[in-house]
């Protein structure tokens, strides 16, 4: 059984799920892939988020892993899940909101068409990869999604707005790595500057998977300015949140190493 799991040295869930491996003493039955370090590789398994734990070529896990279920497969064990039609559309949006590549494209694009033919995520992050029927089931949300996609993005808009906002923060503390001021983040990052940010971070790399709207799209931008408004009204939580999350990653990828 060949094992693989696609990780980011920044992925808080990446993290805890080699520390519980490494306590379990079941490390070395996996190969650990950067995606840092391997981007293209990634990309050319399909890797949306992270971890993403291939089986035999097989995308099983997409973002969250039940590490007891995970451990019984790495001992040999059959794994199988009855999973409820009912429950499917829950399981996929919250698959969604757990992946920022997702949450940013479908927040701005609206188009379920095109992200339900991610078909391999949109069955491991369901769960159905470990179910029967998964073909059928797929088929099932599949249909419902590009019908009634619009209304299950609004009943999860304040996550997903979570999410991105959280996501920028991250991503300006990466660049950073001191708090820089509410006034510096309005002067460097204006909301066009953070449109064009959103557009381009979901789902793409250089200009596959990019589509850039025009400024003048009043529905895009009043998508956008929710958003950006909730970014600069919770800049200070945020902050705060994400620069104890980032410290915490930072020591352990340091005693990791020093043990290695």
């Amino acid at each position: 059984m060949k094992v693989e799991i696609f990780t980011h040295k920044n992925c808080t869930e990446c993290n805890l799920l080699l520390e519980y491996l490494d306590q379990k003493s079941l490390l070395g039955r996996v190969q650990v892939i950067d995606t840092e370090l391997y981007p293209f590789l990634a990309i050319e398994r399909g890797v949306i988020s992270t971890p993403s734990i291939f089986i035999d070529g097989k995308l099983i896990y997409a973002g969250t892993v039940d590490f007891e279920e995970f451990t019984k497969i790495l001992n040999g064990e059959k794994v199988s899940r009855k999973i409820d039609k009912a429950e499917l559309i829950n399981k996929l949006m919250y698959g969604i909101v757990d992946s920022f590549a997702a949450t940013a494209w479908i927040y701005v694009n609206r188009d379920f068409d095109s992200f339900m033919a991610q078909k391999d995520f949109i069955i491991a992050v369901t769960g159905l990869a470990l179910s029967d029927n998964a073909e059928e089931k797929y088929t099932y949300l599949r249909n419902i999604m590009i019908k009634e996609g619009e209304r299950y993005l609004q009943q999860w808009e304040d996550k997903m707005i979570r999410n991105i906002s959280s996501n920028f923060i991250r991503e300006i503390y990466w660049l950073y790595r001191t708090k820089i001021s509410i006034e510096n983040i309005k002067s460097k990052y204006p909301l066009e500057v953070f449109a064009h940010w959103l557009m381009i971070r979901g789902a793409s790399v250089g200009r596959v998977g990019v589509k850039i709207y025009p400024l003048s799209d009043l529905t895009i931008m009043q998508r956008i300015m929710k958003v950006y408004k909730y970014m600069l009204d919770n800049y200070d939580n945020l902050w705060d949140k994400i620069e104890k999350e980032q410290k915490k990653l930072e020591d352990n990828n340091i005693e990791r190493k020093s043990i290695l």
